[in-house]
């Protein structure tokens, strides 16, 4: 006997996003699941929302003055039937296969009420940012720690009607935060599933709430709601967040780091005397930094060839846990614009008639890190060698190209290794950057 999916509801807030909602009814729809219910609540758009929201026969539509998007998501799911429920926004998109996916992993008898996807930034024009909303999941502690970096990606979280019964409606006085007003209320008492699947997107665009702050502003707004849950003063968790808090506004590690690195500067430029002082202070603000900063800059490179030589450094890499704000780059394949590159870089070539060769001209060197790497090419699949920088900081890497058609083609590249740059000089650069590309030339010799 077939097993009958869950019912879902998805709830959809919308005013004035006539440009953009027609492609947010289209990807609901078009995931075919057999047992949804899309409301639509309207806020009585002056553009041509009704126009576009009367193309589908299927949508239910609330169309009525509203006191804001929480009060129109609250309407929505007093209205809405389903077992499982989410909001997306008339400017948002689920991506294929999503809501199959979360009928399979939501599970109230294996504690799974509430699961969280993976969501891409797109563009006005649909176009991917090539960066994900930086986003996991440890706890409630880390939920409300939100100036630790990374949050909840609203367009791509699901919950149970237990959840919104336990923890909603939506607080119709938060006008910009209330996604992680209501993602605090249910990380009080549900655990978030997480599931490494691109479930939406979120789009940022001129008119959007999002873009309208600044980054600043939105972590201070963003510490105002989190205030609300630290708890009672004569709780742990409060004490535990009041001083992850302090470390913060005290900027301990990068001040760490800038005493380290004077430290290290005096020391070269023979001043004994400030240089010790430095390192000293630097090492009594940030023992955690003193590895990165004073003593890795010398052993990495030895500690790279030992791993590699006793073929560990696989390993060793695995088992560091990698930060969801660098995650958020696993699939950018361009060329950043201070001109390095991650993992792997795809870019297109036009290859002329008398082209032989290619030759990759860059540098591996980070700060006083030298990344050393191999570098695999490929063109449209095809593998074309390897390279091996070697010791050295510059490099020209020179790939036959073989019998190919003059044309355009996909060249690919990746890289074995790579370094992220906060871990070394804690700059909030969070990248997994392999080398800076210098220059790409096609060549008739190599």
């Amino acid at each position: 006997m077939t097993q009958t999916l869950p019912k879902i509801s998805v709830v959809t807030p919308s005013f004035n996003q006539g440009a953009y909602i027609a492609q947010t009814v289209e990807s609901v729809a078009s995931q075919e699941y057999p047992n949804l219910e899309h409301i639509v609540v309207d806020g009585m758009s002056t553009d041509q929302t009704q126009e576009v929201l009367a193309r589908y026969q299927h949508l239910k539509v609330i169309r009525e003055p509203d006191n804001g998007q929480a009060d129109a998501i609250n309407k929505g799911f007093r209205g809405a039937t389903g077992e499982i429920l989410c909001y997306l926004n008339s400017d948002d998109t689920f991506l294929p296969g999503t809501l199959e996916r979360v009928a399979r992993e939501i599970d109230p008898a294996r504690n799974r009420h509430v699961v969280m996807g993976r969501c891409r930034f797109i563009d006005e024009n649909d176009n991917f940012l090539g960066v994900e909303h930086p986003s996991f999941f440890e706890s409630h502690r880390r939920v409300l720690e939100i100036w630790r970096g990374h949050g909840i990606p609203q367009p791509a979280v699901f919950w149970t009607r237990q959840v919104w019964e336990a923890c909603g409606p939506m607080d119709e006085k938060e006008r910009l935060l209330l996604d992680y007003d209501l993602f605090c209320r249910f990380s009080q008492r549900f655990t978030f599933h997480t599931v490494d699947q691109v479930f939406a997107t979120y789009r940022l665009h001129s008119q959007s709430k999002t873009s309208s702050m600044t980054d600043e502003k939105r972590l201070e707004d963003s510490i105002q709601v989190s205030r609300r849950y630290w708890g009672s003063p004569f709780s742990v968790q409060r004490w535990q967040i009041l001083a992850s808090y302090a470390q913060f506004r005290l900027d301990r590690q990068r001040r760490a780091v800038n005493r380290l690195r004077a430290g290290r500067d005096e020391l070269r430029n023979s001043r004994p005397l400030r240089g010790v002082w430095d390192l000293a202070v630097g090492s009594f603000l940030g023992p955690d930094v003193v590895m990165d900063v004073a003593v890795m800059p010398v052993l990495r490179p030895h500690l790279w060839n030992l791993l590699a030589k006793k073929g560990q450094l696989s390993g060793f890499l695995s088992r560091n846990r990698v930060d969801p704000r660098t995650a958020a780059w696993r699939d950018f394949t361009s060329v950043h614009n201070d001109g390095w590159v991650g993992p792997v870089l795809v870019q297109r070539i036009d290859v002329g008639p008398t082209h032989r060769y290619l030759r990759v001209h860059g540098s591996v060197s980070l700060g006083n890190i030298q990344n050393r790497l191999e570098m695999e090419a490929f063109l449209d699949g095809r593998p074309l060698g390897r390279f091996d920088t070697g010791e050295q900081n510059d490099f020209a890497a020179t790939f036959a190209l073989g019998a190919v058609e003059p044309g355009p083609h996909e060249l690919r590249l990746v890289s074995s290794r790579n370094v992220v740059p906060h871990q070394i000089l804690a700059s909030e650069d969070f990248r997994p950057l392999s080398f800076r590309l210098q220059q790409l030339e096609l060549r008739d010799d190599g």
